[in-house]
């Protein structure tokens, strides 16, 4: 009888978990916890590229509205001695880097959180770098004189790589605008493009 009340206590008994149950339930969990590290390396790097996509559309968008508040200077026809920028790239054919405006403290660079950065500053400072196109729509005869303005804002990329005998940019503005058009430079950068429309204002017309 006691043969028999010792066997079932036996087997109520709570069955411990061997090594290999141990091991495998381990494996589960480093897999689990490495999937989920692995997601928040992904979702870091998509939300530091949205900041960046949002920063550089801003700094497009507010080189449009420089170039269009600009063209008030713009009231002879043919002429844009007045202006700056407009004057600095309406003979070129290409991209070009507008010039650094110490008294509207604007120019082609921009820190991290999208302001403007002095030329001394662009090695130090530079997260973004902006070049600027002009293509002639009206020759300016009769004061109708139009502008298509294009903008192309872009930052480095974290994986850049060398191109050729091309060495990585140590900042945004780093190489010339030829330079930054040459085939592989997506390499090197990420680029947000604007363009609009520059028109001269015919003297005594409201801008």
């Amino acid at each position: 009888m006691n043969t028999i009340i010792v066997r079932r206590r036996r087997a109520r008994a709570p069955r411990a978990y061997t090594l290999v149950e141990v091991l495998m339930a381990l494996a589960v969990l480093a897999i689990g916890v490495a999937g989920v590290i692995a997601m928040q390396g992904v979702t870091a790097a998509a939300n530091r590229h949205a900041k960046n996509l949002a920063a550089a559309t801003h700094i497009a968008q507010s080189w449009l509205d420089m170039l269009a508040t600009e063209s008030s200077l713009w009231t002879e026809s043919g002429s844009l001695t007045r202006t700056t920028w407009l004057a600095q790239g309406a003979n070129l054919n290409g991209w070009f880097r507008p010039q650094y405006n110490a008294a509207l403290n604007f120019g082609a660079a921009f820190d991290a959180l999208g302001n403007p950065v002095p030329t001394l500053d662009e090695a130090r400072d530079a997260q973004y770098c902006v070049d600027l196109r002009f293509t002639t729509l009206s020759d300016g005869a009769f004061g109708a004189g139009l502008l298509r303005a294009e903008v192309r804002v872009y930052w480095r990329r974290d994986d850049a790589v060398p191109i050729d005998t091309t060495p990585a940019p140590a900042h945004a503005c780093a190489l010339t605008p030829v330079q930054v058009s040459t085939a592989g430079a997506d390499s090197y950068f990420h680029f947000v493009h604007l363009s609009g429309a520059v028109r001269q204002q015919a003297r005594g017309e409201p801008t």
